[in-house]
């Protein structure tokens, strides 16, 4: 009796690489057969979509018939993706991600760019563009920022759940400092004389086996374990350039004001994350800048020094002349940062003329939110983006206070009662009623 021929890496590859073919095929079938059963909309109250139905029938999960019913309905305006797709030249997971962004005019490069690269790329590319996309809307930075929060609850065995979302520049900051806090405590790990006895302990004792998702959140508490052991001073400040370091891949042509984000090389954190133009420039107003010379296939050809946007003595110059954030009414001190009036990528000079200290707060709202500041002489006015001046808490009481004088004047010349703290006889030749003590 014939022996079945041993398992190779060749064979065995072979194989997978023959059935995945035929599987692209089925699926092909099966999206064009759910585009004809839509085209005949067959559907009433027993079943009311083609989701639903797919659901029931055929055992798919709602989200999984739901993006099948999105493919088919999104392949028929791609006539080049859906033969691409039916010859087997596209996988599903490629196709998946490219309808999401493809139109008639992109057909071509998208069908290009799947097919020289993997799809778990492709699922990344288009995900940038598609943030880009969203960016580019206006208010969107400033809405990502709005809708940040952190959430928590305790579970039935005592544990903290948390729940939470941030911008993406926040979200790249957290996620550095839990990577240098795994770090930190791997190496710890790695200088423990009990490790000898590892493989005598069950998995869960041992760091390297555990799940990253578990080693993250004692990155988390060492972060808290650190913050505690030093809470900063009252006078400390961090600007920018100090509280982090983070790479943001930014093309020059995203740093001018009104920017327009190009999808195809669009601002991105190391995590891949989208940055919106106004981002970019808030955190370029205070940080350690590199600039890189690319080509046009994005290949480095030379990479200049790092340069801090705002010197050590300029800095302290500006703390001394500022004090803390200059923002009307706002008295934060701490956790300030140095902002360029005119930005420097717009030509703005790094002098202490051009620089303004804020809060995060105001910093942001000078960004993504659209307002703006003018220095008029030594004073800085700060606007709201549709030219609504913003004043002084003392500025907005000697209005109020002049108001209300103005009030209980004209109360009294209609003979109305006048408010405790004024006389009922006027000034001579002035009609205005003087103060006396309460």
């Amino acid at each position: 009796m014939d022996q079945a021929p041993a398992d190779t890496f060749e064979s065995l590859s072979e194989a997978i690489v023959a059935l995945c073919g035929r599987i692209h095929g089925a699926e092909y079938r099966l999206i064009e057969l759910i585009r004809r059963l839509e085209a005949l909309k067959p559907w009433n109250r027993e079943r009311p979509d083609c989701a639903h139905w797919l659901n029931a029938t055929c055992g798919m999960d709602l989200v999984t018939a739901r993006e099948k019913v999105r493919i088919a309905h999104a392949l028929d305006d791609l006539p080049q993706i859906t033969e691409a797709f039916r010859e087997g030249e596209l996988s599903y997971s490629k196709v998946r991600a490219i309808t999401r962004i493809a139109t008639w005019d992109t057909e071509d490069e998208l069908i290009e760019l799947a097919q020289a690269t993997t799809a778990e790329h492709v699922a990344k590319l288009v995900r940038a563009r598609r943030q880009a996309d969203h960016l580019s809307a206006p208010g969107a930075a400033l809405n990502a920022w709005t809708h940040r929060y952190l959430d928590y609850h305790v579970a039935q065995d005592g544990s903290v759940v948390f729940e939470g979302r941030l911008p993406a520049e926040m979200g790249a900051l957290l996620l550095k400092a839990l990577e240098r806090s795994s770090e930190w405590l791997r190496a710890e790990d790695q200088a423990e004389p009990w490790r000898v006895f590892c493989d005598k302990v069950p998995d869960e004792a041992v760091p390297e086996k555990q799940q990253a998702s578990s080693r993250r959140a004692d990155a988390l508490t060492v972060l808290a374990e650190r913050f505690l052991a030093r809470v900063p001073e009252a006078d400390e400040t961090l600007n920018t350039a100090d509280r982090f370091l983070i790479t943001v891949h930014a093309p020059a042509e995203a740093l001018p004001e009104h920017a327009a984000i190009d999808a195809e090389d669009p601002p991105q954190f190391e995590d891949g994350s989208v940055a919106a133009p106004e981002t970019v420039r808030r955190l370029c107003c205070d940080a350690a800048v590199v600039r890189i010379l690319e080509s046009g296939d994005g290949e480095p050809l030379d990479v200049g020094r790092k340069t801090r946007v705002i010197p050590a003595s300029i800095r302290r110059a500006l703390k001394r002349r500022d004090g803390g954030c200059r923002f009307p009414g706002c008295t934060n001190t701490k956790f300030v940062d140095g902002h360029h009036i005119i930005h420097w990528a717009d030509g703005g000079p790094t002098c202490l003329g051009n620089l303004v200290s804020l809060c995060r707060f105001h910093h942001r709202l000078l960004h993504e939110g659209g307002y703006y500041v003018v220095k008029d002489d030594q004073a800085f006015r700060f606007f709201r983006g549709d030219g609504f001046e913003i004043r002084g808490v003392a500025e907005q009481l000697k209005r109020i206070y002049a108001e209300a004088a103005q009030e209980a004047f004209a109360d009294w010349l209609r003979g109305a009662r006048v408010p405790r703290g004024y006389s009922s006889r006027p000034l001579a030749g002035r009609g205005a009623a003087s103060p006396q003590p309460p």
